[in-house]
């Protein structure tokens, strides 16, 4: 069916209270991404149904051991497994998602060892094709060749269910996988001063064929300065060039596959008070295509992220972020598009071993340059939110029930969708 252009849906101001993403439901299994401080220049930027870690419910102490395992086991229905519209025959299902994972945390003299390591394994219940297994994992060492001169050495995978792709009404869902690697120092010229440089390669790759979705590698390297106030805060800028391969597109692609970023990043972590934290970023970015003129894409990127202990019981974490990313729905011709997010999270401790979370994220992106036809203008509106209940009847067992939405309202005829979760998870450590 052709798609047809319809008037923009308009954001309600209100915030509705459905919520959380199967993603609330796994942030208590699955450890948080590394990427996201890494950060890398992206070679897709995708607005994934993901959310960040939330702090331990509690406020006892980690377990102390060096090396330590856990079993979770989490049972999710939902209403729009394939994110189909309305008018479509979409379908429900039930799949439970088992996690093994390892952590071991330990210090050699100056060096650190860290590594989290975990399965995931997807089972469906009317959809067994989909069934697959994740291995993520985030491993570092922290190194150290004098107090003054430290440094990095980091390597992350992570797979999951991105459900922004358009592979509607194909019978599949998409499973992302980004992988990166990063070496880093910093080297204290003064009291206030560090140099900074680094390199990387990051990587992301899909299991279905979306063109508009290609995959691609990124490899380059940094350089900047840091300033230490002596308040604590710091602020930093980076110099980051990459060179990148969209190893999704035909070889025969006009422009070349190749690509080369540019970034120039200001970074900054401040502490305004004893209970609040702020850390953010603003870059400018731009990217060519080697046999393309002038730039495939350039513009400001960025995020700020706040996080406010308002009582010993309430947590407050919000944040803003944009960015720009390549989207290939034409391989001959470079095409992209802004997104701009906003997300809020309040977590209430109701006792020492309960608490409730809420979560409420509101995304819109904007698709620039050569599009399909009848795609011109497209614009999508991404709303996920969730609630979920918490309770650790011991310090080592967090049992969780949630409730979740994840919609996208285009003004492009039959790209909405609307789905609703319902999540029971449970996690043992030892």
């Amino acid at each position: 069916m052709t798609p047809v252009a319809r008037p923009a849906p308009v954001i309600q101001p209100s915030i509705p209270f459905s919520l959380c993403l199967l993603s609330l439901s796994m942030a208590v299994i699955t450890p948080s991404p590394s990427l996201a401080q890494q950060n890398p220049i992206d070679p897709n930027w995708v607005q994934q149904p993901r959310l960040p870690e939330l702090p331990p419910m509690s406020n006892q102490p980690p377990l102390p051991d060096t090396l330590q395992f856990r079993i979770g086991q989490t049972l999710e229905h939902d209403s729009n497994i394939f994110r189909l519209p309305v008018g479509l025959s979409r379908q429900a299902d039930t799949y439970g998602v088992t996690t093994l994972g390892m952590k071991f945390d330990k210090r050699y003299g100056l060096q650190r060892i860290e590594l989290d390591v975990n399965a995931q394994d997807y089972r469906y219940k009317n959809n067994s094709p989909l069934d697959f297994t994740a291995i993520n994992y985030a491993a570092a060492w922290r190194w150290s060749l004098t107090p003054r001169f430290i440094g990095n050495v980091t390597a992350d995978r992570r797979e999951y269910i991105d459900n922004t792709s358009l592979v509607q009404s194909t019978g599949v869902v998409n499973r992302r996988t980004e992988e990166a690697k990063r070496v880093d120092g910093e080297y204290e010229i003064g009291s206030a001063v560090r140099l900074l440089g680094g390199v990387f390669e990051r990587s992301v790759n899909n299991s279905a064929a979306v063109s508009a979705l290609s995959d691609a590698t990124v490899t380059g390297g940094e350089a900047g300065a840091k300033y230490v106030f002596l308040t604590g805060n710091t602020l930093a800028y980076r110099y980051r060039k990459g060179n990148g391969d969209y190893s999704g597109l035909p070889t025969t692609t006009v422009p070349s596959r190749h690509f080369s970023d540019v970034e120039h990043e200001f970074s900054f972590e401040w502490t305004p008070t004893g209970s609040t934290t702020v850390q953010g970023r603003v870059a400018h970015l731009e990217r060519k295509r080697d046999a393309s003129e002038g730039s495939e894409f350039s513009g400001v990127v960025g995020r700020v992220n706040a996080n406010w202990t308002v009582t010993g019981k309430t947590r407050i974490e919000a944040g803003v972020i944009r960015d720009i990313a390549s989207y290939q729905p034409n391989a001959s011709i470079p095409s992209y598009y802004i997104g701009d997010r906003v997300y809020i999270s309040p977590v209430w401790n109701l006792t020492e071993k309960t608490a409730i979370r809420l979560r409420f994220d509101q995304g819109v992106r904007y698709y620039k340059g050569s599009l399909e036809p009848g795609y011109a203008g497209r614009r999508d509106i991404l709303s996920q939110g969730g609630l979920s209940y918490e309770w650790e009847p011991r310090r080592n067992l967090k049992l969780l029930a949630s409730v979740a939405y994840d919609k996208r309202s285009s003004n492009i005829q039959n790209l909405d969708y609307k789905a609703n979760l319902l999540g029971l998870s449970a996690l043992l450590k030892f």
